[in-house]
């Protein structure tokens, strides 16, 4: 198949949404498909967690991969309005050149759903919808919302075969659209086993790229990985961590990860008085976030509660995974579809979120108890050896939805 596959984030941008775009793509091609990936320019996105100064070509090739971004306009206002017609024109292009078969559309945002559904209508071609999660997560303005509660239901509406994370998701798009749930394939976030390997020589690696960070070897962190935004719950770890800074004065916190409320929380860490035992950094390559967490004693996801995180089964935490994959320790919130992952005192610990005095109380627990935390890393790394936690088997699920759409678009 020739599949135009188009999204709104991509690389040097980090975060959840490149890497499921960039693994499902990655292994789409090893299935044996041609695959045009359309994606905005990074430096246009305000939200963009980017901190590269290099030329960003708009033309590239990656593991297969045929990347085309669209042309670089200053973020303004005027970025809803003007991304639709520009990926509609640039879709139209790529589909005309290399004969598309079939168009596979990354959302939220349903900007790029839109523009993806109005190219595709024009040459008659099968379109298939990836939802990463449900439209709306805290972090929108009302108006962006609405809008985008809009251009949901406009797409919804003119496109029948859907991709989702989880089984929760598949109910939510089915019951909030009469979707017939056999329309809606599964295919969950996963791993690439091979990135943890060598562990202890990519940690070293990390140490001697960024002597800035000033991080030890020999040294102690609780670790977060992500992008830094109160809807992650950065918020929470540092909170929790400020309760057990002082009994446990050899432990540091890293967050890994760049964002727009960073400096929110590193004003947080001052006026909490915790700043010499925490280390940021800015967003960081992809291929250097396994040397990160490798520098975990404890690695932590504090989801906060919201629309998204509350509904049951509905998450499919991809940096959890990783943490898992790297054989750390786990402390992660409660949240829905989280206890797929992370069993109880198993592979890992839960808390409620939001929780700040028990999260602070499960992260004393585990540095009080060495051996807990050793056979919590040994489990979680062995729950994810199964193949079925593997990019492959992800993309397979996507590559049997864009059969059926095709077949069904020749009827």
């Amino acid at each position: 198949m020739k599949i135009l596959h188009t999204a709104r984030y991509f690389f040097p941008h980090t975060g959840g949404g490149t890497i499921r775009v960039y693994n499902i793509a990655k292994n789409l091609v090893k299935l044996g498909h041609e695959v045009h990936l359309l994606v905005h320019h990074p430096s246009s996105i305000e939200q963009c967690n980017l901190d590269f100064s290099g030329t960003i070509p708009l033309e590239e090739e990656m593991d297969g991969i045929h990347i085309h971004r669209l042309s670089y306009f200053s973020p303004n206002s005027l970025y809803w309005a003007l991304s639709i017609p520009l990926m509609r024109r640039r879709a139209l292009q790529l589909m005309r050149e290399y004969d598309i078969a079939v168009v596979l559309s990354d959302n939220p945002p349903y900007l790029i759903g839109t523009a993806s559904v109005l190219a595709a209508k024009k040459y008659g071609i099968p379109m298939v919808i990836n939802v990463h999660d449900v439209w709306g997560a805290g972090h929108y303005s009302t108006l962006q919302y609405r809008i985008g509660a809009a251009l949901e239901r406009y797409c919804v509406r003119h496109v029948q075969n859907y991709v989702t994370v989880s089984p929760g998701l598949q109910t939510i798009l089915a019951d909030q659209f009469h979707l017939p749930e056999e329309c809606i394939g599964i295919s969950p976030n996963a791993i690439d086993l091979e990135r943890f390997k060598n562990a202890e020589q990519k940690k070293n690696k990390v140490i001697d790229q960024y002597p800035t960070l000033e991080l030890k070897a020999d040294a102690k962190y609780i670790v977060f990985v992500g992008i830094m935004r109160q809807w992650a719950g950065v918020q929470f770890l540092i909170q929790a961590f400020a309760k057990i800074s002082r009994r446990f004065p050899d432990y540091k916190l890293l967050l890994v990860g760049g964002g727009g409320d960073k400096p929110l929380f590193e004003k947080m860490c001052r006026d909490l008085d915790i700043s010499e035992q925490v280390v940021f950094t800015d967003s960081m390559p992809y291929e250097e976030i396994p040397g990160f967490i490798a520098m975990a004693k404890i690695a932590c996801a504090p989801f906060p509660s919201s629309k998204v995180t509350d509904q049951k089964q509905l998450m499919s935490p991809l940096k959890v995974l990783e943490y898992m994959a790297a054989g750390q320790a786990v402390v992660a919130s409660r949240v829905g579809g989280m206890e797929n992952y992370i069993k109880e005192n198993e592979t890992g610990i839960l808390f409620t979120p939001e929780n700040v005095p028990e999260f602070a109380e499960k992260l004393s627990e585990l540095i009080e108890n060495s051996a807990l935390v050793n056979r919590l890393g040994e489990n979680a790394r062995s729950f994810v050896q199964d193949e079925k936690y593997g990019w492959l088997a992800s993309a397979r699920t996507v590559e049997t939805v864009l059969k059926r759409a095709i077949t069904e678009n020749k009827k």
